[in-house]
């Protein structure tokens, strides 16, 4: 039984604080630049799955969130990062320590519904979309659908939904849809902690968005997008020495999850989960 007690944000502003300090954020008073500046070093921790794949592997069958101080310290220590759900609930600690109003929505992929999460914010009168799982440095207006730096929010009076495409190659492709109707907590945790075991979570998966451009790494296969190039296929480099070089994360963090992954795999095979057919 999880004990939303330890979801209260109350007790993480340790982490938010630590935060600031990391980044050197200022004071400043709630502004959309001070936001700005805020969402930009946060995109500094990269999505990845290894620190949840190990940390799967620590707890058993327990559910092991990484809360805001474990993913800000793995930062600093191995520059990791996290998957959506420790990153939206860790950005969150730390802008409502600045006292930014922000609540929670879940948003349908291509893995199926309620598969991401993004916030919601309200400034001054307003409403702002802020997704750190998909790596987005600036907050999306909702009530201004014109696409800006590469993203795009379409929105269907029919059917009440937002879908957000992102550029590739000239072309705007579909990433996720949402209803702008912000979950409860106890919603939250029990979808945080089904996430263990979805089928995203029986690979290697990492992926960096910043001014050099786009990157996607999912077990052999890679997909780079910077300026004047793009690059997508498998690759039959060590996959920790090219973690490294891309995300600086030390190849032992990767060969520890990828040790770790095959455990989680036959542990959810015995639970029942769906896992991908070479699990014998």
């Amino acid at each position: 039984m999880v004990q939303l007690e330890l979801f209260d944000l109350k007790r993480h502003r340790p982490a938010a604080e630590r935060f600031i300090r990391l980044f050197k954020i200022s004071d400043d008073a709630p502004s959309l630049n001070h936001l700005c500046t805020i969402l930009q070093a946060f995109a500094h921790l990269p999505y990845e799955n290894l620190s949840k794949i190990i940390k799967l592997h620590q707890r058993g069958s327990d559910s092991p969130f990484r809360f805001p101080e474990e993913v800000i310290s793995d930062h600093e220590l191995y520059k990791l990062g996290g998957t959506c759900f420790s990153l939206t609930f860790t950005l969150k600690s730390i802008l409502d320590y600045y006292g930014y109003q922000t609540s929670i929505l879940m948003a349908d992929m291509k893995a199926g519904p309620n598969s991401h999460c993004l916030l919601l914010l309200d400034f001054e009168g307003r409403q702002y979309l802020l997704d750190p799982g998909y790596l987005i440095q600036h907050p999306l207006p909702l009530s201004d659908l014109t696409a800006t730096a590469g993203i795009r929010l379409n929105y269907s009076p029919d059917t009440r939904r937002y879908e957000l495409f992102t550029a590739e190659r000239q072309q705007f492709r579909w990433r996720y849809s949402f209803v702008k109707e912000p979950v409860s907590l106890d919603k939250f945790v029990q979808l945080w902690q089904e996430s263990f075991h979805w089928f995203s979570m029986h690979g290697i998966c990492l992926s960096r968005r910043d001014e050099a451009g786009f990157l996607y790494i999912h077990n052999h296969y890679i997909k780079k997008i910077s300026p004047g190039e793009y690059l997508k296929g498998n690759f039959s480099e060590d996959i920790a020495e090219l973690i490294r070089r891309y995300f600086q994360i030390e190849p032992e963090v990767v060969e520890q999850a990828q040790k770790m992954l095959r455990d989680n795999l036959y542990y959810d095979k015995g639970k029942g989960y769906r896992v991908p057919g070479w699990v014998r």
